[in-house]
């Protein structure tokens, strides 16, 4: 486990540069997607769909600590992040089986292609809805105690 963890951290380094992330950034970024390719490793088990979305729930977690440490926005993290998770073989088979008409294999691919970057979408956004579920919580658990305004 620990080679295919390091090539995702070389490969999101290499991808920071690429980006043209901030230089004091280049290492986080790839901390973060090791730690997201690790995440979907050690998740692998649970199957695919499952697997990455704990892995980008993870990595949106992971950049938003880093984003307030480092005093940056979260995408820097989060866009360079993502790389290992992002099925780019898949997308290469599901245009290879559509301008080869295969459409029984362009349809299954295109189809895990899709739930992937939907396990993807799902796993960045719902960590900022458990934020808003929480913070809109705590507010209505306080607002008793609440001072009301004279005016």
């Amino acid at each position: 486990m620990i080679a295919p963890v390091f090539s995702a951290f070389l490969g999101v380094f290499s991808f920071a540069i690429l980006f043209h992330a901030p230089r004091r950034s280049y290492l986080a970024c790839a901390l973060c997607g090791a730690v997201a390719w690790a995440s979907y490793l050690l998740a692998e088990s649970l199957g695919l769909f499952l697997a990455t979305t704990l892995a980008a729930i993870v990595l949106t977690l992971l950049s938003r600590m880093l984003s307030v440490a480092m005093k940056m926005p979260s995408t820097v993290f989060i866009v360079t992040g993502i790389f290992p998770l992002v099925p780019g073989a898949g997308i290469y088979h599901t245009a290879y089986a559509l301008v080869s008409h295969d459409m029984a294999a362009f349809t299954l691919r295109g189809m895990q292609t899709l739930a992937l970057a939907g396990a993807i979408a799902f796993g960045m956004g719902f960590p900022k809805l458990l934020v808003e579920l929480g913070g809109r919580a705590i507010e209505k658990c306080l607002s008793p105690f609440a001072h009301k305004s004279p005016h």
